[in-house]
């Protein structure tokens, strides 16, 4: 074993560790079933199920082509999903890019892929939660108009890049040669690597992911509602809206809870599952 995978192994038990407390320290205290009966747990495991495989469908998808096997996909997706739950501030994202990076070799495009797939699941939560706000009214948390703004200003810089670069590479060629316009042009041809990166992950398949993450959360929402019925609540348009807002913040809703208690106990019985039928295969090699 070399250098590389004694560190990425390391960097692996520290953060699931870590990972492993939080998530037993904030789910230990408050019941997260109290209300629940049997048929809701069954639709919530259903909804995991489904829109976790609609998430590892997207996410594969974005990274068709990088050689990853089916298998190691699943374990590495099994193993980094609930630490991007639990870590506070996105932080699990970044476990995310390196464990992808290190499984493709390609950190870049580890970098790409994991924030061009939360870019779209962003995308469809904000749309879900306008469509919801349109639908049903109530009021918009300002969150989202923040979010609006700047979806749109990351759409807006996409497509206008390419100009921008020309047009400002021509303009530090044909002027007199400096160190800092050396460092410029370099910061411009390592800016333009990264969207050339960009394009070649999402070209083709933009839509395709956006649609998948549009469909995940419906089924989400779908399954609150359903629940919401299922116990006679009569707020489900409440219950629905506050399900999405608190996707955007550490404030979680009790249907949010649920959600994640089981999707992270659904995702290491997977994990532990593929881990096993590999070991099998080898061992019969």
């Amino acid at each position: 074993m070399n250098k590389k995978s004694i560190l990425y192994n390391f960097i692996n038990i520290i953060v699931l560790l870590l990972t492993a407390a939080l998530f037993i320290t904030n789910y230990i205290k408050t019941p997260v079933f109290a209300r629940l009966d049997f048929t809701g747990i069954v639709i919530i495991t259903a909804t995991v199920i489904l829109v976790h495989f609609l998430k590892a469908f997207r996410l594969y998808l974005a990274l068709y082509g990088s050689n990853i096997s089916v298998s190691n996909y699943a374990k590495v997706y099994c193993k980094v999903t609930p630490v991007s739950i639990v870590l506070p501030f996105k932080l699990g994202e970044l476990f995310r890019i390196y464990c992808y990076g290190h499984q493709i070799n390609n950190m870049l495009k580890g970098v790409v892929t994991v924030i061009l797939d939360r870019f779209m699941d962003t995308v469809a939560l904000v749309t879900m939660i306008l469509f919801v706000w349109l639908s049903a009214g109530g009021n918009m948390v300002p969150l989202v108009y923040i979010l609006v703004v700047f979806l749109v200003a990351i759409v807006l810089m996409y497509f206008a890049f390419p100009g921008l670069y020309t047009y400002w590479k021509k303009y530090i060629l044909r002027s007199r040669a400096t160190p800092g316009k050396l460092k410029a042009l370099r910061f411009l041809d390592n800016t333009y690597k990264v969207y050339e990166e960009i394009v070649s992950v999402s070209k083709g398949r933009g839509v395709i992911l956006y649609i998948l993450s549009l469909v995940a959360w419906a089924v989400e929402i779908g399954s609150v509602a359903l629940i919401s019925r299922t116990l006679g609540d009569g707020q489900v348009n409440e219950k629905i809206s506050s399900y999405l807002t608190s996707a955007l913040s550490n404030n979680q809703s009790v249907e949010l809870r649920q959600f994640i208690f089981i999707s992270i106990g659904l995702l290491i019985v997977i994990y532990l599952i593929v881990k096993l039928i590999d070991t099998l295969k080898f061992e019969r090699n």
